[in-house]
């Protein structure tokens, strides 16, 4: 088998266990992959940046970077786990439930059970409509420790350690800012992870009051504590409380990847795109990309 995987098709799929009904099909030739079907290493030179070489790989530096931000005092925090590349197939909800499912099981373990044993509290995991989280409730047999329910209406128990709020859309800006503004949440009690938010509407641009201070709102309150951005034959990836670090494809690179850059800022997907292929020709999806950012710009 060839060991250089595309990260793209790769980190789409599943862990082994998880929920057939949450899968998102694998693409081109991969077909589907087992947890030993690892790349090759894919880090910088100095080794300070490594980028993850599987889903499971992806997962388990996630996982480990959010207790890492809690140990240090960080109350509210984003995750970006995106590993569509682009690919607009499969909504962003559907491809956030995979890893939604791994850390649900990773932080229930880690948060919900005290050192002797005995249950600490429940972890609380927020899906976008009640539609969703009854499926997840029936599909994935949570433990006892995890309270699955939709975000809308939603009021923080006193037995909530810590929520998880999946995939949140601009339909989704009041009742998260309740969220935040209980007061659980404001005394830091109650730490709340927001993983994939998309909240501006990607097909009309949309962005109104509610929501553009629920965006100045995450880039004030919410750092970035783990970033897996797939684009087009890049890749954009943070590991809190390290730099942003830039990647290309490179066929001759150990794991298919190489180590671009660092930076302070988390770049944009189109700046990425222009600085890593300049000398050829902007793909269409990159123009509307530039015109959206541009409109965004101007609110």
């Amino acid at each position: 088998a060839n060991a250089r995987l595309s990260l793209s098709a790769l980190c789409l799929l599943l862990p082994a266990g998880a929920a057939a009904a949450h899968a998102v099909p694998a693409r081109g030739r991969l077909g589907r992959l087992g947890r030993s079907r690892a790349s090759p290493a894919m880090s910088s030179p100095d080794g300070a940046y490594v980028l993850p070489d599987s889903f499971d790989d992806g997962a388990r530096q996630c996982g480990a970077n959010i207790l890492t931000a809690l140990d240090a005092g960080v109350a509210k925090m984003r995750i970006d786990f995106d590993t569509s590349a682009g690919d607009i197939t499969y909504t962003t909800l559907r491809n956030s439930l995979p890893i939604a499912r791994t850390l649900m099981l990773m932080l229930a373990e880690k948060l919900c059970v005290e050192a002797n044993g005995q249950p600490a509290g429940k972890l609380q995991m927020l899906m976008p409509d009640e539609g969703t989280a009854a499926l997840v409730a029936r599909e994935w047999a949570p433990p006892p420790t995890v309270h699955c329910a939709s975000i809308a209406r939603y009021r923080v128990p006193e037995d909530a350690v810590a929520c998880i709020v999946v995939a949140p859309t601009s339909l989704d800006t009041g009742a998260l800012d309740a969220l935040l503004n209980s007061e659980p949440v404001m005394s830091g009690n109650v730490p709340v992870i927001v993983l994939n938010p998309q909240l501006v509407n990607m097909n009309t641009g949309a962005l109104g009051l509610e929501g553009r201070q629920m965006l100045k709102r995450m880039a004030s309150e919410f750092p970035d504590v783990f970033v897996l951005q797939t684009l087009p034959g890049a890749a954009i990836t943070r590991k809190y409380p390290d730099k942003y670090a830039i990647w290309q494809e490179d066929p001759e690179a150990p794991g298919g990847f190489r180590f671009v850059r660092d930076d302070p800022k988390r770049p944009s997907a189109f700046a990425i795109s222009e600085e890593l292929y300049e000398d050829t020709e902007t793909p269409g999806w990159l123009k509307e990309l530039k015109s959206l950012i541009n409109s965004l710009q101007r609110l």
